[in-house]
């Protein structure tokens, strides 16, 4: 188990350090290389685009590589037990998907009744009709994610596993996800944040293959691999929702919210919130007992239910 907990702490020190020089990073490019009528660069020479992406090459590679390095025959339980920090982050998470998900039907609303700017949707004769398909997706699957995340935190705080009554409701985030990532690409790129796009595709692909994880330990799907994923692509997850979030309530507190491209919303705080939610579930499981085998791990669910 050491090399499992001293590359849980590496990953820890290289999400943290790639923030601390990711974030003052978008934020200058917020403030000086990013046009605000259309969401392209400026220039493409300035050093900040390339290298920004280049560390977030540098931190999806160390991440990855550190959970395989430190990937065995290990199972991760869920946390057991009052977890008083992981209940409130889960009822903030849930309130969360409910503000998104009001956010979208009203969005839903615009789109099916003609009076959204024709600039935030596709072009020629199906204006809005795919936007609209997967926006009502959203909207359904953002609601039931809010209703999973409400028994999830009645479960850790009052120490009873009322979610695994409703574990199937745990895939709701993914679907939601998927919903959020699939109205990128029903809207054309030249009227899209471009600069941003990229990030919020990584957050997006990540958190899916996290939400997954995440489902089957809500489902006691014994897997020997699970907590390489759960590990990897939750710090990475919580790496790209964090740079697409924080650079944006920054510069709107700091009253230079002209500076927000039009079509960017400060209502899907969900993209702020996941993140957090993401690494409390993480050091939650860490901190709770490991098995060797999925053997182990089965015969101790058993004693449980006995």
């Amino acid at each position: 188990m050491k090399s499992i907990k001293t590359n849980f702490g590496k990953q820890v020190i290289c999400l943290c350090a790639a923030l601390l020089i990711a974030l003052p990073v978008r934020i200058y490019q917020y403030l000086q290389v990013i046009e605000d009528t259309s969401g392209f660069y400026t220039t493409w020479t300035n050093p900040t685009v390339f290298g920004l992406y280049g560390l977030c090459a540098v931190i999806i590679v160390l991440i990855i590589a550190f959970s395989f390095k430190g990937r065995k025959k290990t199972i991760y339980a869920m946390p057991t037990g009052k977890k008083t920090g992981l209940g409130a982050v889960s009822i903030v998470t849930a309130l969360a998907f409910l503000v998104e998900s009001a956010y979208s039907a009203f969005r839903a609303y615009q789109i099916s009744s003609g009076i959204l700017p024709v600039e935030q949707l596709v072009l020629h004769d199906n204006v809005g009709k795919p936007t609209l398909a997967f926006t009502l997706v959203q909207c359904l699957f953002g609601l039931l994610s809010a209703a999973f995340f409400v028994l999830f935190a009645a479960s850790c705080l009052t120490g009873k596993n009322l979610y695994k009554k409703v574990s199937i409701m745990a895939a709701s985030p993914v679907i939601w996800c998927i919903a959020r990532l699939m109205i990128g690409f029903t809207q054309t790129i030249s009227y899209r944040y471009v600069s941003e796009l990229l990030f919020e595709l990584l957050f997006f692909v990540f958190f899916a293959m996290f939400g997954v994880a995440f489902a089957k330990m809500c489902a006691d799907v014994p897997f020997s691999r699970l907590q390489m994923r759960m590990l990897a692509y939750g710090m990475l997850s919580t790496f790209f929702g964090l740079l697409v979030a924080v650079p944006r309530y920054i510069v709107f507190l700091m009253g230079k919210q002209s500076l927000l491209y039009r079509q960017t919303s400060l209502f899907e705080i969900t993209d702020l919130v996941l993140p957090v939610f993401v690494m409390i579930f993480i050091f939650s499981v860490v901190a709770t007992k490991q098995f060797k085998s999925v053997e182990e791990y089965a015969a101790s669910e058993e004693q449980t239910q006995e």
